[in-house]
């Protein structure tokens, strides 16, 4: 396929493109950190539907051949990754000042992809190939399989520094993919940056790459290659649903966000009641 550039050539956000005949490539190039805006996300979620309509459109197909038991039927993996060219960030996360000014933006916006990435049909792998702070560390956690630049490279939700409170979305979906509460308490907590030895070690990414942003690329691609064969049947998505679940649960469970002066006003009002 030639790359598609969305929303389109002269305000390209994101690329699609094939890295091999059974494995989707999504470049995100935001400027210089890839802050998720409105503009990204739509991007990204239109992305994710051409690379399932490209892959369905195989397996559709693959899958009812009946008779040509040789054909790989439907076989697919997809890579998200950063801007090739730049080695500093796979993205930054949201724009703050946007969230306090529009409260829904979360559930309108990014919470689409979640839902997407938890349940697709093919396996994701992220390529993480520079710094995933916040809503960027949570794209990277959303996808199946992480490899990670081994320097330069760091997974932090740093909510907790810059006075930012998190979405039951954002609790539910590390609860249920973190091994234990205390990392989880590391991470939201403590707000402790993982360098990628300390994310390996916790089982937050799965490989460490020496390298610059194409080695990560290419060990993501070694990685896609061996997977691509899972889907086939059709049923990788449906089965990512449901050890899931909990995650998509409390996406759409999310209440809507209590901002610090929000909270300070309630327990004013609590406290004038009782003294």
């Amino acid at each position: 396929m030639q790359p598609i550039q969305l929303p389109n050539s002269s305000e390209a956000l994101v690329t699609v493109s094939k890295a091999h005949e059974h494995v989707w490539t999504i470049e995100m190039h935001n400027g210089a950190d890839n802050r998720l805006s409105e503009p990204m996300c739509r991007a990204l979620s239109t992305a994710l539907d051409i690379v399932e309509k490209g892959w369905r459109d195989v397996w559709r197909v693959a899958y009812n051949d009946k008779n040509d038991q040789e054909k790989v039927k439907g076989s697919g993996a997809l890579i998200i990754i950063a801007n090739r060219k730049q080695q500093k960030f796979f993205s930054n996360g949201f724009d703050y000042p946007t969230l306090q000014r529009r409260p829904h933006f979360i559930p309108t916006f990014f919470h689409p992809i979640m839902k997407q990435l938890l349940g697709y049909p093919i396996p994701v792998i992220a390529a993480i190939n520079g710094h995933a702070f916040a809503a960027g560390f949570m794209l990277a956690m959303c996808c199946d399989y992480r490899v990670m630049k081994a320097s330069k490279a760091w997974l932090s939700m740093n909510e907790l520094l810059f006075g930012g409170p998190i979405p039951h979305s954002f609790s539910a979906l590390f609860n249920s993919k973190a091994a234990d509460s205390t990392i989880v308490r590391k991470i939201f907590i403590e707000a402790h940056r993982f360098t990628s030895a300390e994310a390996l070690e916790v089982r937050l990414v799965d490989e460490v790459v020496e390298g610059d942003s194409d080695a990560v690329f290419n060990a993501s691609l070694n990685r896609a290659l061996k997977l691509s064969h899972l889907p086939r049947m059709g049923v990788y998505g449906l089965i990512k649903k449901e050890i899931n679940y909990t995650a998509l649960r409390g996406i759409v469970d999310d209440p809507r966000m209590v901002f610090p002066i929000e909270e300070e006003q309630a327990f004013g009002y609590k406290i004038s009641a009782k003294l």
